[in-house]
């Protein structure tokens, strides 16, 4: 085989490779003032992501938008909520991935 053929193979696979990492993963509000769970609870989720191409961010709002819409989806008290944040990258490009999930008691 070639050598010039099989370092262009390797280079195409390492540009166009992926990868996935999740970097945090936060919970908060699973006090002592949690509600029992024979009452009406039911789990609330919302996501949101940030494009960022070449170290250029676009829409730094996206954490505040993923909580308004948790928030939104929640009219009695959201309690137990874990955020995870990840990342997915490309070749010269990644997206930021935030996912919140909560207890939503009424």
């Amino acid at each position: 085989m070639n050598v010039k053929l099989l370092f262009s193979l390797i280079a195409m696979l390492a540009i166009t490779g992926c990868t996935h990492s999740i970097h945090m993963v936060h919970t908060d509000g699973f006090g002592s003032n949690m509600k029992a769970k024979t009452q009406k609870t039911k789990i609330v989720e919302a996501r949101a992501e940030q494009k960022v191409v070449l170290f250029f961010a676009f829409d730094t709002d996206y954490v505040d938008q993923a909580k308004a819409d948790l928030e939104s989806q929640c009219q009695g008290n959201l309690q137990a909520v874990s955020t995870q944040f990840s990342t997915s990258h490309g070749f010269l490009h990644w997206t930021n991935k935030i996912l919140m999930k909560g207890v939503c008691a009424s």
